[in-house]
């Protein structure tokens, strides 16, 4: 009995991503001209990558009733679009890439035939998370038909949401035609939308209310901050800044908060100049009973350029799967598989060792990210966290103990020490920072200093 592209299609469900002589196989031992004819029977149905013997086929899963590929763009430094890839989802889950252009980061042997056991982990960075994609979700998730709540969201939500709306999302990629269509349009509004420097003081009150009240909250980033994004002017140039903010009253949780904002502007400037480590820039601003921190964005360049950035966690659940690790760790994992070097892995040691000296305990793998080559990315949402209001707007009492290190980890331990101790002073005779707080911030330099040794 001859086989039909029935067969074939019954054959990938039960054999997803099988080769061409498997298939072959186990459809009765059909030649391969056959198996050709057969596939191209089922057209769109079929997703086809990898070259000669490294061949492999898959179903394609629809995505809301649509079959078609979706084409990936990449925006350059200078602003101008270029497609990068198509992207296939297949049956029963995962996707295909057709590569167009070198994909610039790290590929294990099936990701290099263009097949991902998720969506393709660049393109997971951009999702909508933390307080502004919840605000986006609690705005659409009606009109995009997906649930409410972003943790429900499966990957075929993320490809819909991105390839209908996600136009301005973390890194340099576009997922989808009318994601991009959406960019070129707000690129021409662009210019009439720049925030002058002297239009701060009206503009980020205005702003921060808005993303209160589930308004315009600007593009996605990760974090719970209250946040929003924007471009303005800044040292004459066109900057994209992304914008967290304090409440607006002052009680004891609203001042609190108001102080980490200035403790995590205080934290980049002192790992740049106290430890050479690359920081995002940032500023501190009061206006309207609010403190405000504006970081400039990493992942953009100029009025119009993006710059590509990938997080550890996305990188961590593609290449390595490795769960509950710290980031020297996975760091070194990463190294091991000759995808980071040697210098880059003690950069991420002693930013690792800084944050714990300096009481960050929301030091996930999100906050922590890297340009192509594996170059560590300026570091960003570096605070300590331990001193955070709890839900409720308690402020509980907290003890600082830090960290000490294995004797393998002293060397790196000591330099993030003498960065710390610089940092917690710098607090402590910061004004920005309530007068209670600042005590704090002297205490912990002086218990530093004591297990320092000095």
């Amino acid at each position: 009995m001859k086989a039909t592209s029935g067969d074939l299609v019954r054959v990938l469900r039960a054999h997803p991503r099988a080769s061409g002589a498997e298939l072959c196989r186990q459809l009765g031992g059909i030649n391969r001209s056959t198996l050709m004819r057969l596939a191209a029977q089922l057209g769109l149905e079929i997703v086809r990558r990898g070259g000669s013997r490294r061949t492999r086929y898959a179903l394609r899963r629809a995505l809301r009733g649509r079959n078609e590929s979706l084409p990936l763009y990449r925006i350059d430094p200078q602003g101008d679009g270029h497609l990068t890839a198509w992207l296939d989802l297949t049956a029963p889950g995962g996707c295909a890439l057709a590569f167009v252009e070198p994909f610039v980061w790290p590929l294990d042997d099936a990701m290099r035939d263009g097949w991902f056991e998720s969506l393709p982990y660049p393109v997971l960075d951009m999702r909508f998370q933390g307080f502004m994609g919840r605000n986006f979700a609690h705005r659409h998730w009606r009109l995009l038909g997906v649930a409410e709540v972003l943790d429900s969201w499966t990957d075929d939500d993320v490809v819909h949401v991105l390839a209908n709306l996600g136009y301005d999302q973390p890194g340099d990629l576009i997922l989808g035609e009318a994601a991009y269509q959406l960019h070129l349009d707000a690129r021409q509004r662009q210019e009439s939308r720049l925030i002058a420097e002297q239009q701060l003081a009206q503009a980020y009150p205005a702003l921060a209310e808005q993303a209160l009240s589930l308004g315009e909250a600007g593009s996605s980033a990760g974090g719970e901050f209250p946040k929003f994004t924007v471009q303005r002017i800044r040292h004459g140039e066109p900057t994209a800044v992304i914008v967290k903010f304090s409440g607006a009253g002052n009680s004891p949780a609203e001042r609190r908060w108001a102080d980490l904002l200035v403790c995590e502007h205080l934290a980049l400037e002192t790992l740049a100049t106290e430890s050479g480590i690359r920081a995002a820039r940032s500023e501190i601003h009061r206006f309207a009973g609010r403190t405000f921190l504006e970081v400039q964005r990493f992942d953009r360049a100029g009025a119009h350029g993006r710059l590509p950035v990938c997080t550890l966690g996305s990188l961590n659940a593609a290449l390595l799967g490795k769960a509950g690790m710290a980031w020297p760790q996975l760091a070194e994992a990463l190294r091991l598989r000759g995808w980071l070097a040697e210098a880059a892995v003690r950069q991420v040691e002693l930013l690792w060792w800084f944050g714990r000296l300096i009481a960050n305990s929301d030091m996930h793998e999100g906050n922590l990210a890297f340009h192509p080559g594996l170059t560590l990315a300026p570091a960003y949402d570096m605070l300590p966290m331990l001193y955070a209001p709890q839900r409720g707007g308690e402020i509980p009492p907290r003890t600082y103990t830090p960290a000490l290190p294995l004797p393998q980890e002293k060397t790196a331990w000591r330099q993030a020490a003498q960065t710390a101790r610089a940092y917690w002073a710098r607090c402590a005779g910061d004004e920005r920072i309530s007068a209670e707080f600042r005590v704090v911030c002297a205490g912990n330099e002086r218990q530093l200093a004591a297990y320092a040794g000095t």
